[in-house]
């Protein structure tokens, strides 16, 4: 079994920081709009899962699908949007990305603003797979203060 080794920057990895730094190359990017790198650090078969009932939902193939069913729809979505990666963990070529995305709703103008967790797979530096989850921002009722 491997055991995580946290970093100085708030990361977590089992020596594989050169993961972390493809994933976290991932984010500036798309910090900066810079999809072609996003698209540059996909394998050519790479399984991309985004979840059900959202405007992207489902699982898509290869970087053109990402691209055309997920990176156009991200666009026409948002008027805004940006992601802060908060930590990394990475184990045996896995790495798990909290991440808080902000962003404004292109159609209501809401502001929104999340935390989410992305997985992503890696082989020689390249993703194979990801999934991206999205927590909900409304809370179910108390159950009696349990």
């Amino acid at each position: 079994m491997s055991r995580a080794a946290s970093l100085d920057d708030g990361t977590m990895s089992t020596g594989r920081d050169s993961d972390i730094d493809v994933v976290r190359g991932v984010y500036e990017a798309v910090g900066r709009g810079d999809f072609d790198a996003v698209v540059a650090a996909l394998d050519e078969d790479v399984e991309w899962i985004e979840p059900e009932g959202g405007p992207s939902g489902g699982t898509y193939r290869g970087p053109e699908a990402v691209v055309n069913k997920v990176f156009t729809e991200l666009g026409d979505e948002w008027t805004e949007f940006a992601v802060e990666a908060d930590r990394f963990v990475a184990v045996d070529g896995t790495v798990v990305a909290l991440v808080t995305r902000r962003g404004s709703h292109a159609e209501t103008g809401e502001r929104v603003e999340a935390p989410i967790a992305d997985v992503w797979d890696l082989e020689d530096g390249t993703m194979t797979w990801f999934q991206h989850y999205v927590g909900s921002v409304r809370h179910a009722p108390s159950r009696g203060g349990r």
